[in-house]
C-alpha cells in the first residue's frame, strides 16, 4: 500500500501542469542584465579617462616647471657669463692704458749714451714730431670670449694623461680632494669605506670650470663724433659743426631728408645740428650756425628753441643739460630711426667734452672726417670732395698703419695726408701734441658682453672711462 502511494504521487506530480512564466519575463531579465553591463563599462571608461587627464596634466606641469626652473638656473648662468666678459674687457682695458702710457725709447739718445755718436733731438734745426709713447690698439688685437679663459686656465672634469702609460684616469685621481677629518675613520669602523666613497665623488671645481659661454666686444667711443663738443671753444664747437655737416650733407644719405617723420616735421642738416646744440646748453635761445666762423660758429638767434618740439604730440621741452644715454638722441628735432640706422655708430655723448677724435678709426667715413679736420681750412681742396680720392688717401692711411710698427700717431697721419699733396692745417702741424682737433689715443670705451648658458641669452653694455683702476663706469644697461 504504501509503495502504491508514492507511486501514485508521483504521478500526480508528473501530471501536474509545469508553470508557465508570464510573457516578456526572460526579455526583460536579459536586457536589465545587458543594462548593467553598459552602466560599468561606462564607469570604467569615465575613470580611465579622468584618470588620463589628470596624469597627462601632472606630467605636463612637471615638464613644464622642469624647464622653468632649466631657464631660471641658465638664466644666471648667462648673466655671470656676461659679467665676466665684461670684467675681462675692463682688465683689456686697462692693459691697453698702461701700453699707451709706455714710453717708446729715443735711439738717438740711446746711441749717445753708449757712445756712439749722434746728433741730440732738435741739434742742428728742427726736427718732425717723434710720438713719445706707444700706439698699439691691444683692445683690438685680443678677442675676449669664453675660449680665451678656458685657454689660460686649467678646466674640471678634463682626463688627464697617465704618467705610466696606461692610457687616461680622471682628474680625482690626479687631483684627490681633500677629506674632512670627520669623515676619517679608523679602519675598523664598518662605515669608514662610506665615507671614503662618498669623498672620493666630490668634485672640487676650480677656476675656469663652467658651463655656459661669453664674448665681449669692445668699441672706441672717441673714434666716433662727440656731439657735446658743440658746447665747447669756438674752434672744438666749429670743428665739430663742420664734421657733422659733412657727414650730414653727404649724398649718400641725402634721402634721410626728403621724408616727414612720425610728428609730419621735415628738418634740415642744419636743423638738425642746431638742436643737437641747443639740447646740451645752458639758455633757451634758438642757435644760428656760421660755419665759416672759426671764432663764434654758433651765434643767438631771435627765436625760441623749444619752437621745434610745439608741434610734437605730446610737446615737450629742451632738457638743457648734458645727455644721459646716446638714445636720448630720439628725442631731438630731426632725429628719427632713419638717421639712427644710418648714424648710430657714428655719433657718441660719453667721452669727455675735451676728448678729440681718435683717427685710428677703421670707419672710412670717419677716416674721410679726420681728412678733412685735418686739412687747413683757409686752403680748401676740392679733391676732398671726390669719392674716388678721398678712397685712395684712405687706402694710404690703412697701409701706413700696417707698417708702423709702434702705432699710428697723429703726426703719422698727418705725413701721408702731406704726401697727397693736401694743405695740412698750421694749428695741428705746428702743435701736434697739444692740438684741439685730432688724437691718437683714447679713453672711453664701450663694452657690450653677451653671455650664453643652455637656450638663454643675457647682454651687458657698459662704457668706461679709463683711470687707475679699471675704470670709471659712466653708462649701463642690462638686456
Amino acid at each position: 500500500m504504501a509503495f502504491s502511494y508514492f507511486q501514485q504521487a508521483s504521478r500526480r506530480r508528473a501530471k501536474a501542469p509545469m508553470p508557465v512564466p508570464a510573457p516578456g519575463a526572460p526579455a526583460k531579465a536579459a536586457r536589465k542584465d545587458r543594462r548593467s553591463r553598459g552602466v560599468a563599462l561606462i564607469i570604467a571608461i569615465v575613470s580611465i579617462a579622468l584618470l588620463t587627464v589628470v596624469a597627462s596634466e601632472f606630467a605636463y606641469n612637471t615638464r613644464v616647471d622642469l624647464q622653468l626652473a632649466a631657464n631660471q638656473r641658465d638664466e644666471v648662468r648667462a648673466y655671470y657669463m656676461a659679467r665676466s666678459g665684461m670684467s675681462l674687457g675692463r682688465l683689456l682695458l686697462r692693459f691697453q692704458k698702461q701700453v699707451d702710457q709706455t714710453p717708446i725709447p729715443n735711439p738717438m739718445a740711446m746711441l749717445s749714451q753708449l757712445g756712439l755718436g749722434g746728433a741730440q733731438p732738435g741739434a742742428g734745426g728742427t726736427q718732425a714730431f717723434q710720438p713719445q709713447s706707444l700706439n698699439i690698439q691691444l683692445w683690438k688685437l685680443a678677442r675676449v670670449d669664453c675660449h680665451m679663459l678656458k685657454g689660460l686656465v686649467k678646466s674640471d672634469g678634463a682626463p688627464a694623461e697617465d704618467d705610466s702609460g696606461g692610457g687616461t684616469r680622471s682628474r680625482l685621481e690626479n687631483d684627490p680632494v681633500d677629506v674632512d677629518p670627520a669623515f676619517k675613520m679608523d679602519d675598523g669602523d664598518e662605515s669608514a669605506g662610506a665615507a671614503s666613497q662618498m669623498a672620493a665623488q666630490m668634485q672640487r671645481r676650480s677656476f675656469g670650470g663652467f658651463e655656459g659661454c661669453f664674448l665681449a666686444t669692445i668699441s672706441d667711443e672717441e673714434e666716433k663724433l662727440n656731439v657735446m663738443r658743440l658746447n665747447t671753444g669756438p674752434a672744438e664747437a666749429q670743428a665739430t659743426a663742420a664734421r657733422l655737416m659733412d657727414m650730414l650733407g653727404d649724398k649718400r644719405f641725402e634721402f634721410l631728408w626728403q621724408q616727414d617723420d612720425a610728428n609730419h616735421v621735415r628738418s634740415t642738416p642744419q636743423d638738425t645740428v642746431i638742436a643737437l646744440k641747443d639740447w646740451a646748453d645752458d639758455d633757451a635761445t634758438q642757435s644760428a650756425l656760421n660755419i665759416k666762423d672759426p671764432t663764434n660758429p654758433f651765434v643767438a638767434g631771435f627765436a625760441d628753441e623749444g619752437s621745434p618740439y610745439s608741434r610734437y604730440e605730446p610737446r615737450y621741452d629742451v632738457k638743457n643739460g648734458r645727455f644721459d644715454s646716446l638714445d636720448e638722441l630720439y628725442r631731438i628735432h630731426g632725429v628719427n630711426d632713419r638717421f639712427m640706422a644710418a648714424f648710430r655708430d657714428r655719433l657718441t655723448v660719453y667721452p669727455n667734452i675735451n676728448s678729440k677724435p681718435n683717427i685710428n678709426t677703421d670707419d672710412p667715413i670717419m677716416l674721410g672726417l679726420a681728412v678733412m679736420s685735418a686739412a687747413d681750412p683757409s686752403r680748401p681742396d676740392p679733391r676732398l670732395t671726390d669719392p674716388v680720392f678721398l678712397n685712395e688717401l684712405i687706402s694710404r692711411i690703412r697701409a701706413a698703419r700696417m707698417f708702423s710698427f709702434f702705432g699710428m700717431s697723429v703726426a703719422d697721419f698727418l705725413g701721408v695726408v702731406e704726401q697727397a699733396g693736401i694743405a695740412v692745417n698750421p694749428l695741428i702741424k705746428g702743435n701736434v701734441a697739444q692740438n684741439r682737433y685730432l688724437g691718437d689715443k683714447s679713453k672711453t670705451f664701450t663694452i657690450k658682453s653677451v653671455g650664453e648658458a643652455g637656450s638663454v641669452q643675457k647682454t651687458l653694455t657698459a662704457v668706461i672711462q679709463l683711470d687707475d683702476g679699471l675704470g670709471k663706469l659712466v653708462y649701463y644697461r642690462e638686456e
